[in-house]
């Protein structure tokens, strides 16, 4: 009976999740969404050859620009998909929360949140973000199970998934992980070592597109028209103060979240210092929102003044500000590696936040950088929400033994 009432709350939950997505395209069909309906009458409906075009003149996401073409057009279809997604997405996630496996469900709406995936179109978005995500992840979970139809699954998942250049990285680094461990452990290596060649292919693949190489000069003359006289250091310059702004300056949901989940940890932990570091990075970003003097804002002006000249200058004005947001995330990772009481789990926890900055640090590489708004952030959404699920597990188990 248990069980049965877990599972209508994920299913209902991954119905609600779903569906937003169908009345915001409703709400405001716009950007790529109205585009694709035009695409699909110039290819004749014929969606896997739209796919394989676009491979050759825009993007190399393939099989993700054809199921974007086909859930365009067929928008109930979309529901069914996206509700599927949803569900074997919180259905991978329970396993870090085995005695709360509702949990997942609902912490989806605020770190996967439906209205920071609206700027090219709520389908499309959509489906070259939140769609891959989750087949991803429920992969990554569940590749070697013993059951070979959810094996198959998890295979076929993966393959869909890697098309996403930055979840091909996010993938890359997280198996990479997990290939060490098991050597160290000396597991069975063959399916991690699998794994990760195809996600190393899927790397290769976005970088030698044609269609990605043709996009990058069409998307330079669009929004960056300085990007090519930049190395790669002031590209990565611009993108830290970008990401450091957003994340820390500007603040999403999910990250105020993540804070007070990892305070009130820290609290229960009497952990003088992640209390004293977790509250003091905290303290800064509620001062901001309220519109108090703050060193966020001078990091702010610094970022826009960076954004509007196109360029990263190596002066001391724009490094410190880069030394800063460092060092406000050195802050968070060492309290989140204090309060963490299983060394494995806390080395995990840390790395798993360290790629997630990684996988949004690759947009700094595309012309997009500033157009691309808050879905480049994924890759952090999914560290925060798998790190926070695990806080709150071990918060629960904790006081439960108590």
């Amino acid at each position: 009976m248990k069980n049965k009432k877990i599972n209508i709350v994920l299913c209902l939950s991954s119905f609600i999740y779903a569906i937003q997505f169908y009345i915001n395209n409703k709400i405001t069909p716009v950007g790529d969404q109205t585009a694709f309906l035009e695409y699909a009458k110039e290819f004749h409906y014929n969606y896997l050859f739209f796919g394989i075009d676009r491979y050759f003149t825009w993007s190399s996401r393939l099989l993700i620009e054809s199921a974007t073409l086909l859930f365009s057009v067929h928008e109930k279809l979309f529901i069914a998909a996206a509700f599927l997604a949803t569900l074997l997405l919180v259905y991978a996630l329970r396993k870090l929360t085995p005695s709360l496996p509702w949990m997942p469900a609902l912490l989806i709406f605020i770190f996967l949140p439906a209205t920071e995936f609206l700027s090219a179109g709520s389908i499309p978005t959509y489906v070259n973000y939140i769609f891959p995500a989750s087949l991803l992840l429920f992969a990554l979970f569940f590749r070697e199970s013993k059951n070979i139809w959810i094996n198959m699954a998890s295979f076929l998942c993966f393959l869909v998934a890697i098309m996403q250049e930055q979840l091909a990285v996010y993938a890359f680094l997280w198996l990479l992980f997990e290939t060490v461990l098991a050597k160290k452990d000396k597991n069975p290596l063959l399916g991690n070592l699998c794994y990760l060649a195809l996600s190393a292919l899927g790397i290769l693949s976005a970088k030698l597109s044609p269609g990605n190489a043709l996009r990058l000069e069409k998307n330079i003359v669009s929004w960056f028209p300085n990007f090519p006289n930049l190395n790669i250091f002031q590209k990565l310059g611009l993108g830290f103060l970008e990401t450091g702004d957003n994340l820390l300056s500007t603040s999403f949901a999910f990250v105020m979240v993540f804070l007070f989940v990892l305070f009130v940890y820290a609290l229960h932990k009497k952990n003088v210092t992640a209390i004293a570091l977790s509250g003091f990075v905290m303290f800064n970003i509620f001062s901001q929102k309220m519109g108090w003097n703050t060193i966020f804002g001078t990091l702010t002006g610094i970022s826009k003044a960076a954004r509007e000249s196109g360029t990263f200058s190596f002066n001391i004005t724009y490094m410190s500000a880069v030394a800063f947001y460092g060092l406000l995330l050195l802050m968070i990772l060492y309290a989140l590696w204090l309060v963490v009481s299983d060394f494995r789990e806390k080395l995990w926890l840390t790395y798993l936040f360290v790629i997630g900055l990684i996988g949004r640090m690759v947009i700094s590489l595309s012309p997009t950088l500033y157009a691309s708004s808050t879905r480049t952030f994924l890759p952090l959404m999914i560290s925060l929400f798998i790190i926070t699920c695990r806080l709150l597990y071990n918060l629960y188990t904790e006081y439960q033994r108590e």
